[in-house]
């Protein structure tokens, strides 16, 4: 992690989220560039062994955030993936009055690589341990998900030639699991082989491939629960805050208070949440 200077300055979260959307879109146009090249050439990968893989896309996406971040915050510690990976920095919270960006410049790296148009870019800005303004943003699909900590969750996504905005909001009304649209990976090694067994019935399973989406995806109400293990601050730092702002629930799987450095995440509608935590943790 790049060294962290201790500032009392305050910030502007309204200036922050524009200048974060407007990052998310040209970081969006790399990804679609080289989506389209990748149709005529291979794409140059970078192996990270156990850890997955990162392409040139996802290179010179990060190199882009971190060059506006530098640029106009300079004093702010940025914690970024594909920079992680290289550094094999030791994952760790800020303290109390430091700001940390959280940079995943390509979540979804395997849908991207095989051309499977579920991706995004997530910006957060934490203050602390405390995420304070996120932005989730699929190129793809033109979805906008986005949040300043105290002032709601709010999506904007093209449909045709109009562009709906809505304020995300947890409904109120009790879901059971016959009407339940589920995500998580349940062929992963860590996951209970005998799990599905415990479920009651649900509607539908899915496995998306890019934890942003799928968490503001819940927050959404497009998905009613999602779960994974041993995630990165990066991963769950702009939609752990979107889910927080909409009103869906939203732990460590072991039930754990939730805030971006821990291992695990659980988003769930909030009728659902207490059995399936139940489930997950018998």
């Amino acid at each position: 992690m790049k060294k962290i200077k201790t500032t009392k300055k305050t910030i502007n979260s309204i200036k922050v989220l524009a200048q974060m959307t407007e990052w998310a879109f040209d970081c969006g146009k790399i990804l679609n560039q080289h989506l389209i090249n990748s149709y005529h050439k291979p794409l140059k990968v970078l192996d990270k062994g156990k850890l997955g893989l990162a392409t040139e896309a996802d290179l010179l996406s990060e190199a882009f955030v971190i060059k506006k971040i530098q640029q106009f915050y300079p004093e702010h510690g940025i914690l970024s993936e594909e920079d992680a990976f290289t550094r094999e920095l030791k994952m760790e919270g800020a303290k109390a009055n430091q700001y940390l960006w959280l940079i995943d410049p390509l979540d979804g790296t395997n849908n991207f690589f095989n051309k499977v148009p579920f991706f995004c870019v997530s910006l957060a800005l934490n203050k602390g341990n405390q995420t304070i303004v996120g932005v989730v943003y699929n190129p793809i699909s033109e979805e906008l998900f986005y949040a300043i900590k105290g002032k709601g969750a709010f999506l904007k996504r093209r449909v045709g030639k109009r562009v709906i905005k809505i304020e995300l909001k947890a409904s109120k009304a009790k879901k059971g699991f016959d009407e339940a649209l589920l995500s998580a990976n349940l062929t992963s090694h860590r996951v209970e082989k005998d799990l599905l067994k415990k479920f009651p019935q649900v509607r539908a399973m899915r496995r998306l491939g890019s934890a942003a989406l799928e968490m503001s995806y819940v927050a959404a109400g497009m998905l009613d629960a999602y779960w994974e293990y041993n995630l990165q601050p990066w991963d769950m730092g702009a939609a752990g805050l979107i889910c927080q702002e909409a009103g869906v629930k939203i732990s460590g799987i072991d039930g754990s208070s939730y805030h971006p450095f821990q291992s695990s995440v659980l988003v769930a509608h909030p009728t659902l949440y207490p059995e399936l935590s139940s489930i997950l943790n018998r």
